[in-house]
């Protein structure tokens, strides 16, 4: 993971790709496990970093969808073997919908489209020659507050839903107690962090800016995805509290042996009082101690683009770094008389929004310019605040239950029903 101060960075935790079993999800029996309850329910937005024109929906499981468009004369009904396609066109939305032959069935030009499956029926989207991904929920599809693209996909899905689905996207272990504790953590943090994007119409945005959100793609496994399913429903409604107030619920894949607190990597206040945590248990982890090259031009052209000015080949990296532990306060750019300051989160975010988030893991590092690479050595891997990810799989392994595992990393916080004093 991960998670954030609004508008900071994005830092991602244990995200492995794995292909789609399409299969596997239709027959995963924990599917049903958790029932939809549109009272408690989250809003995500779906690929804005793709900044989508088109866009094709199909069911994936289960039998209907209703339609509900501007322009057509009544609710329309979409079975197995139809498919809609969306196009941006102008400020407006053109929807075609298709039969499995090709035909087409209906064709309307519109300003928003609703499509609601039955609570069996899953939906996959399809960003042409992009991305798939399966879902669970109602989307609500327009161009947007501009009026005029790309497509703005809102994912409208159940609370334990959506949490089922970050923890599949974290991790490929399954180790119960480490799965039961990671899914109270990203509970916590969708219950304090609702409306995180009110001003632009829903709760969460898709990626590890809020939590990492795939829809059904990391539940595709038969063998880890019952375990995920158990997990959250034996921790259904838990969330960790302090003194009366939700704790922000921040995790990272590997803290690197000592975590750091919110104020450090982002600034700002917390309602939870973070403490550094000396995390023995990832010290075996790969993330305990790392280092990546890149080519300088690389590096150098993500910062000119982050910075929005051009800086030379002859730039210069340098950081401020607390003496003992190697967390890195702050990286001046120096190029010739200029010198811009950047913090730890944005210089890692300009990196990893051109090359990737595996190019400098945490706000631990150490810089070296060797010819035209710039070399990089650090430890832990993502914010390296809160809950690490790995150090729960090897407690869980050694043992401990998942509340002890919470106890570790947030001390003194109580776990409680989330629906109890709201």
């Amino acid at each position: 993971m991960q998670t954030n101060q609004p508008g900071e960075t994005f830092s991602p935790g244990i995200a492995f790709f794995r292909s789609m079993n399409v299969l596997a999800i239709l027959a995963l029996p924990f599917l049903a496990a958790l029932p939809v309850d549109r009272a408690d329910s989250v809003t995500f937005s779906l690929f804005s970093l793709f900044k989508p024109e088109a866009l094709e929906v199909r069911l994936a499981a289960g039998d209907n969808a209703i339609v509900d468009a501007a322009g057509l004369t009544a609710n329309r009904s979409i079975t197995r073997g139809e498919s809609i396609k969306i196009r941006v066109s102008g400020s407006r939305l053109n929807m075609v919908v298709s039969s499995s032959n090709g035909s087409i069935n209906n064709s309307l030009e519109t300003g928003r489209v609703r499509i609601e499956p039955d609570t069996s029926a899953r939906l996959e989207l399809i960003l042409p020659g992009k991305i798939k991904r399966i879902v669970r929920g109602t989307l609500e599809i327009d161009t947007g507050s501009g009026g005029r693209g790309p497509l703005r996909i809102l994912l409208i899905t159940d609370r334990e839903s959506a949490v089922a689905s970050v923890v599949g996207a974290e991790t490929v272990r399954r180790e119960t107690a480490a799965l039961m504790a990671i899914a109270v953590v990203v509970r916590t943090f969708m219950h304090s962090h609702i409306g995180r994007h009110s001003s632009e119409g829903f709760d969460f945005c898709d990626t590890t800016h809020c939590q990492l959100y795939r829809g059904e793609q990391d539940l595709s496994d038969r063998v880890g995805s019952p375990a995920v399913w158990r997990a959250v429903a034996d921790t259904s409604g838990q969330v960790l509290r302090f003194e009366g107030r939700p704790v922000e619920g921040y995790y990272t894949a590997a803290c690197g042996g000592l975590s750091v607190t919110p104020s450090m990597v982002w600034g700002g206040v917390t309602n939870y009082r973070y403490t550094r945590i000396a995390c023995g248990w990832c010290e075996r982890s790969r993330f305990s101690r790392w280092q990546r090259a890149a080519r300088a031009n690389d590096i150098l052209d993500s910062l000119s683009g982050f910075l929005k000015t051009k800086v030379s080949p002859a730039t210069v990296l340098i950081t401020k770094a607390d003496p003992e532990s190697g967390f890195v306060q702050s990286v001046s750019v120096r190029d010739g008389d200029r010198s811009i300051v950047l913090s730890p989160d944005s210089f890692r975010r300009a990196i990893g929004l051109r090359l990737g988030w595996n190019t400098v893991l945490s706000p631990t590092f150490t810089v070296e310019r060797r010819g035209s690479r710039f070399i990089f050595r650090g430890r832990g891997f993502g914010s390296q605040v809160g809950l690490c990810e790995e150090g729960a799989i090897a407690q869980a392994s050694a043992g401990r239950g998942y509340r002890e595992i919470l106890s570790f990393y947030y001390p003194g916080a109580e776990i409680v029903d989330r629906t109890s004093n709201e």
